[in-house]
């Protein structure tokens, strides 16, 4: 009886594909191809490093500014008058402001004015600024508000009348400081048309700080009554709402929009009344991510020659494992398990060392100035023994100087989706730069393989 003819399989037994890879990952030829996969391993782990370590500085400023734009200025949603609502007086404010604080998911509803001014302190100079009327007891209402505010002078009060807060690059443009007088000058219109300018003088209470240029730089807080003062005959009142999710944004301002206490107001989520900036940090960001994404087609483009020189150099054994019963396709998954170890390795090195930098970048630049100033002395030290003037090394260096920059430390927050998604693209990279450099694969024959072993 003749014996049935043997089927070709896809494995010779299980794992034995990735031990095969793993040898070929570890051997050290010497045709150089283990030089080859460890600068592989290298170039993908100095990507993954450099993206992760940029994108979380990008991400620390990034959401710096947001922060401090949604908890002091946009807040998550607006409600303010429409065409055919106007919220002018408190009679037509307070029943849209309880409702709106009643809604599942608001963490908070704070009533405010905004006005455009000039301010002029004791000097003769006069800037232009931005005066936000809020209730005295804000902190009490929005936690997030009191949080973004650091009172580096006086005390954020706002209970006695013409009383006023001011950024702190505000209070030295205009010479300022506590007790001193600050003459806010306002311009509405007037119920003709017209325009009727409104003077009021306050007394500087408080000086703060938020981190963001241009808040400190042209801010400032009074009481609502006081701004509705400045306001004129019609004050324009708006409603600030955080919500608990501030993601949520959409879905909260569908609802608040659908209120019988907010029919013909205007409901604005952050992401529209932000719409401009926001993107622009946006493609920022994209950019950023594309330009050092040319790393890995670099590194994945030498993966790839690097694994058909190695596919050539090993006909022999390819031949062999073809010859004891393995597919093509199997003997192919060997090459593209190489390429997803070399990926893998080097994106596991590459996520710890972007961690470990983004999450210690300012003793990262600390040890970076320290090393620069330490050659500097040295250098000015030398030039000193030859009687030559050394002062071009004198003076600190600084990354990130406090004089040029408006911060006093680098931000820095990895977010996880994009630090799942570096690693991945790492990973991948290298799998894909393999599975089409083993396509050769399949044109390799048995017998003329072993023909001449």
């Amino acid at each position: 009886m003749a014996l049935p003819a043997r089927k070709p399989t896809n494995s010779l037994s299980p794992g034995w594909i990735a031990y095969v890879a793993g040898r070929y990952f570890n051997s050290r030829r010497s045709d150089g191809s283990g030089t080859s996969s460890t600068l592989s391993v290298l170039g993908i782990a100095i990507g993954v490093t450099t993206l992760i370590t940029v994108l979380g500085v990008m991400n620390g400023f990034q959401m710096g500014f947001i922060d401090s734009i949604l908890e002091i200025s946009s807040y998550h949603v607006r409600v303010e008058s429409g065409p055919a609502r106007q919220l002018s007086d408190e009679a037509s404010l307070y029943p849209v402001l309880r409702a709106v604080r009643s809604q599942r998911g608001v963490e908070a509803a704070v009533p405010f004015i905004e006005i455009q001014s000039i301010a002029r302190g004791l000097g003769s100079g006069m800037q232009g600024c931005a005066i936000r009327a809020l209730p005295p007891d804000v902190a009490k209402l929005d936690s997030g508000f009191a949080s973004s505010i650091t009172m580096t002078r006086g005390n954020f009060d706002l209970a006695k009348p013409l009383s006023i807060a001011v950024g702190s690059e505000l209070a030295r443009s205009l010479g300022v400081d506590l007790g001193d007088r600050v003459s806010i000058v306002s311009v509405p219109t007037t119920g003709s048309g017209g325009l009727s300018p409104i003077a009021r003088a306050f007394t500087v209470t408080g000086v703060f700080k938020s981190g963001y240029y241009e808040y400190d730089s042209g801010l400032a807080f009074v009481s609502l009554a006081d701004g509705a003062a400045l306001s004129g005959i019609s004050p324009r009142y708006q409603i600030g709402v955080k919500l608990f999710d501030r993601y949520a944004d959409a879905d909260a301002a569908f609802r608040l929009a659908s209120l019988p206490e907010t029919v013909g107001c205007r409901v604005e989520s952050w992401r529209d009344f932000n719409r401009a900036f926001f993107g622009a940090l946006r493609m920022e960001k994209t950019m950023m991510m594309l330009i050092i994404g040319l790393i890995f087609i670099v590194v994945g483009v030498n993966i790839y020659h690097s694994l058909r020189r190695s596919i050539y150099e090993r006909r022999d054994e390819i031949g062999l494992l073809r010859a004891v019963g393995a597919s093509p396709r199997a003997v192919r998954s060997v090459f593209v398990c190489t390429g997803a170890l070399i990926g893998g390795v080097g994106a596991v090195v590459g996520l710890l060392l972007g961690l470990y930098l983004s999450a210690n970048i300012n003793g990262v630049f600390a040890l970076a100035e320290g090393l620069v100033n330490g050659a500097l002395a040295l250098a000015g030290a030398i030039v000193r023994l030859f009687g030559i003037s050394a002062s071009t090394f004198s003076g600190g260096f600084s990354i990130f100087s406090p004089t040029y920059f408006y911060l006093t430390e680098v931000p820095s927050r990895v977010l996880f989706p994009e630090a799942l998604l570096i690693f991945m693209f790492g990973l991948l990279s290298a799998a894909g730069a393999a599975f089409f450099a083993s396509a050769q694969v399949a044109g390799v024959k048995p017998a003329e393989a072993l023909r001449y072993e």
